[in-house]
């Protein structure tokens, strides 16, 4: 009885994960690059200016919208940034989307490694206004969550449903791992056109990454 217990879940768990695989239409970005054109489907925009912190945001444009402004508001001046951005409608872009385990750009993945510290910008689905704070360094996430706590801002730490936990993970890639962000859609929205929300939002995330 418990072996076919254990087989059954075997078998479930593995369901499960190739379902999620399935949910993107390219398993790595470069499957996407072989099949789109850059600068008419999607465009690349990234700065290397040599700091230890490494923004990413690649889902941007309209995969996850508001994440490319929240991503550059919180590289500022200072921060290396990388940004994905679909040039499509919102329901196309979706097609574009490669999760963030098999994201194997090589401009990407050599600002992670060259970097100390990443923080990740994702827009996820919930439809209540909060941040679920993961990613596998977990002296950042804490302090990420108190920042953006005391920003007024609520959250979930570490994430549950979105943890960000695989070494794999682009924002993990750090030499000290890194922070993923993953935004529900009202903050989101905000972040996109409210821009004294998204001057504090970004001000919250570099306090909590210092």
């Amino acid at each position: 009885m418990r072996k076919t217990l254990l087989v059954f879940l075997s078998a479930f768990l593995l369901a499960n994960r190739t379902a999620a695989l399935s949910n993107d239409l390219y398993p790595d970005f470069q499957s996407m690059k072989e099949d789109r054109k850059e600068g008419e489907d999607y465009g690349i925009r990234f700065e290397d200016r040599h700091s230890s912190v490494t923004v990413f945001a690649i889902h941007g444009g309209n995969i996850e919208p508001g994440t490319s402004q929240a991503a550059l508001a919180v590289a500022g001046s200072d921060w290396n940034y990388y940004l994905f951005e679909c040039l499509g409608t919102f329901k196309e872009c979706r097609k574009l989307h490669v999760t963030a385990a098999r994201y194997d750009d090589p401009v990407a993945v050599a600002l992670a490694t060259s970097s100390l510290l990443a923080v990740a910008l994702h827009g996820a689905r919930d439809t209540e206004p909060f941040v679920c704070v993961g990613g596998l360094n977990a002296q950042k996430r804490a302090s990420m969550a108190e920042s953006l706590l005391k920003a007024g801002i609520s959250v979930e730490e570490p994430c549950k449903r979105l943890p960000g936990a695989t070494p794999k993970n682009i924002v993990n890639r750090s030499r000290d791992a890194g922070v993923q962000l993953e935004i529900s859609v009202p903050l989101c929205r905000k972040l996109e056109k409210d821009e004294p929300f998204r001057k504090a939002f970004s001000a919250a995330v570099r306090r909590g990454m210092e």
